[in-house]
């Protein structure tokens, strides 16, 4: 261990250790070099309001300070520097070399800090609530203004994602997302499993004869509506017709989307059967717009999940999690 002297002394207060990262305090931890150097970051502040304005009078004003008080802080901060940054004369007090070119790196730091907290507090003002868009048209786009209420005075947004490589990427407050709730980096809970149910416009049920009570073997020669199941953690049909411990061939009548809302519009529109979940569906269900046409599949490790960030289990997440249970609750 080493003693130090000058400024460092009066700053330690004791010894410091010299580490990869900057300074040791004893009893405290590492100080970054900066702050070893400058004794206290207020004096940068002044520095950066004199430097830009051209005097000390006018960075006194700004920064709401008596004109010697702010003498006395560049004093302190070229003291310990063991610089001068200013060149004074009896009128006026202008930058030396050193003291340009730590005036340039001071206002590109303290801009990109500003930069920084202004989109902090613009992130900070908006919700954002990541689904999937079936999930969104269905079930959160009916419930807007209490979706609303639940998160708060403050912007929502919804994001929509398609696939789970979209999800894994972040950058939302909450998701509601399918599958068994464990996801890097985020918590959740969960708010209905997955229950997936064949599903057609009453006339294609009519036209192949199917209803509620229908066999899974009654399906296999209808037109089914496929989801692309690529990076997607949905039930397949293949999937489905494995709960009813039969094999899907290779299909023949098979017409694959890209996106779930579309495949319900066109179940809707009696171009085919599509795979549904219950929740989703519900109260196109009750309407008679579809008619279930086959029996039920329980995924026994999966379902729908509301989650978040692992470090931001806010009020406002907290809101919604309650909201979302009571909405599922009326439902059941």
């Amino acid at each position: 261990m080493n003693p130090v002297t000058g400024a460092e002394n009066r700053l330690l207060g004791s010894y410091s250790i010299t580490c990869g990262y900057g300074i040791w305090i004893a009893g405290i931890g590492p100080v970054r070099p900066l702050v070893a150097r400058t004794g206290r970051l207020h004096r940068l502040a002044v520095f950066e309001a004199a430097a830009r304005l051209g005097t000390f009078t006018a960075a006194a004003r700004e920064l709401g300070m008596t004109q010697p008080a702010v003498t006395k802080h560049l004093r302190a901060l070229e003291a310990s520097l063991g610089l001068a940054l200013f060149d004074r004369s009896a009128n006026r007090a202008t930058l030396t070399e050193a003291g340009r070119r730590l005036h340039e790196s001071a206002d590109l730091a303290f801009s990109s800090v500003e930069s920084e907290l202004d989109r902090i507090d613009a992130e900070d003002s908006v919700f954002v609530l990541a689904a999937n868009p079936g999930v969104a048209q269905r079930w959160l786009v009916p419930y807007l203004d209490g979706l609303q209420e639940a998160v708060g005075e403050v912007g929502l947004r919804l994001w929509l994602f398609d696939r789970e490589a979209e999800f894994a990427q972040g950058g939302f407050d909450a998701g509601i997302h399918a599958g068994d709730g464990r996801w890097p980096g985020l918590d959740s809970t969960l708010l209905f499993p997955e229950v997936v149910v064949p599903v057609a416009a009453p006339g294609v049920a009519d036209e192949y004869g199917l209803h509620a009570d229908s066999p899974a073997d009654a399906l296999l020669g209808v037109t089914l509506l496929h989801l692309d199941p690529t990076d997607r953690p949905w039930m397949s049909w293949a999937g489905w017709f494995t709960h009813q411990g039969l094999a899907l061939p290779e299909p023949t009548r098979a017409v694959i989307y890209n996106n779930y809302a579309l495949v319900l519009q066109e179940a809707l529109a009696g171009r085919g059967v599509a795979l549904a979940w219950r929740h989703l569906i519900d109260d196109w269900a009750a309407q008679g717009h579809l008619v279930p046409v086959g029996p039920e599949a329980h995924a026994t490790s999966t379902g729908y999940h509301l989650a978040w960030p692992a470090d931001r289990h806010t009020e406002a997440v907290k809101r919604l999690e309650a909201w979302l249970t009571d909405l599922v609750a009326a439902d059941d």
